[in-house]
């Protein structure tokens, strides 16, 4: 095994596991978003109802019941769509454990819309910059791993530039 297959033994293996990472938490949000967005109006009573009958009981369980007024506050809509673009993410992550280009622009276009929707339609207080910072950190890591492996049309290889460029090679 040269050093070359080495390397890229240890990249596919580093990629690999990031996916697995990504494909646990992108799959959490895809889950997570669908059901807010489906079972929104029944939800949110019912989780009303049962933070309010809480905090009356222990005044700790109050802000709950405060986050969770303005989780369901958001319109059944914006869970659909980020339902959607997890999703498209999903489907990018897919992509680039077969060492598909595409993949990765889906996955960086899909959290990069996700990154935007609070932005857009919600109140500020709505963006987690700390879920921002490290989707940027993911996309960064994929790309530079993605480009190393040679996802994206490179030569990776070393080229003999002992031999003339107009020497057709056989």
């Amino acid at each position: 095994m040269t050093l070359d297959e080495n390397t890229r033994q240890r990249g596919t293996r580093t990629l690999h596991i990031l996916l697995i990472l990504s494909f646990v938490y992108t799959g959490m949000w895809t889950l997570c978003h669908f059901m807010l967005g489906l079972t929104g109006p029944d939800m949110r009573q019912t989780m009303l109802e049962v933070y309010q009958s809480m905090a009356e009981k222990n005044e700790s369980f109050s802000a709950y019941a405060i986050f969770c007024e303005k989780l369901f506050a958001v319109p059944q809509w914006y869970y659909i769509i980020c339902g959607l673009l997890d999703a498209i993410s999903f489907a990018g992550l897919l992509l680039m454990w077969r060492l598909r280009k595409n993949g990765f622009h889906c996955y960086t276009l899909a959290k990069l819309m996700l990154m935007l929707m609070p932005l857009l339609f919600l109140d500020r207080s709505y963006v987690g910059f700390g879920d921002m910072m490290m989707a940027v950190l993911f996309i960064v890591y994929y790309f530079f791993l993605m480009k190393s492996l040679g996802a994206f049309g490179g030569n990776t290889e070393p080229t003999d530039t002992s031999t003339p460029s107009d020497t057709p090679k056989e």
